[in-house]
């Protein structure tokens, strides 16, 4: 079975200030295939709340960073951030190996960090990488 058919096919979700929403051009909804959905999922399951989709049958997915908002930005906590994101990924089954996690404080802003992640796909030879910037700050 080849790469893209392994990692699959979802919607497109736009992810921004108000939160997250599909999209849609020409009348109909955006897809997104392959390794961008897989880097979608991994955003996905990092901005979900574990227990937040129990109601519909996904009581384990999601992640704990959500516990970390209101402590401060220091290594400590971006050790914190950066257990609970490898945690969060071992429960995603398109992935065969993190290859690295980095959690990076941002000049601009104490109370946001980058989080700077590595994957290998399933059924790839292909280095995935994407950064999910986590407010660590109550907006």
């Amino acid at each position: 079975m080849s790469e893209k058919k392994i990692i699959g096919k979802d919607l497109k979700l736009k992810f921004d200030e108000l939160g997250v929403d599909l999209t849609a051009s020409e009348g109909d909804l955006d897809t997104v295939k392959a390794e961008y959905n897989l880097a979608q999922a991994i955003l996905h399951r990092l901005a979900i709340g574990e227990g937040e989709l129990h109601d519909v049958g996904h009581a384990d997915y999601g992640s704990h960073l959500q516990d970390l908002i209101g402590e401060p930005n220091n290594e400590r906590t971006r050790k914190r951030v950066e257990n609970l994101v490898r945690d969060c990924l071992a429960q995603e089954p398109r992935i065969r190996e993190v290859s690295s996690v980095y959690v990076n404080s941002r000049p601009d802003d104490p109370n946001c960090v980058d989080i700077e992640i590595t994957v290998l796909p399933i059924g790839s030879n292909n280095f995935l990488s994407v950064v999910y910037p986590f407010n660590l700050e109550v907006e």
